[in-house]
């Protein structure tokens, strides 16, 4: 799951439109309080704040 949600996330994407791909591809854990969860865990990682500033940070790190 982290995998492709930090994919998502650096394309921008917010966690609604992650929770509708991930329902659309079958892909489970796919709720949206499942991926909150692990945005919470991202952000505690990569020290942001803000979704934003999370998408940079992960984006920058590759």
């Amino acid at each position: 799951m982290r995998n492709k949600l930090i994919k998502h996330l650096s394309e921008g994407l917010n966690q609604i439109q992650i929770a509708q791909i991930f329902k659309n591809e079958n892909y489970k854990p796919n709720s949206l309080s499942s991926i909150e969860k692990e945005i919470y865990k991202l952000k505690e990682e990569y020290n942001a704040k803000t979704m934003f500033e999370l998408g940079f940070k992960i984006a920058k790190s590759k």
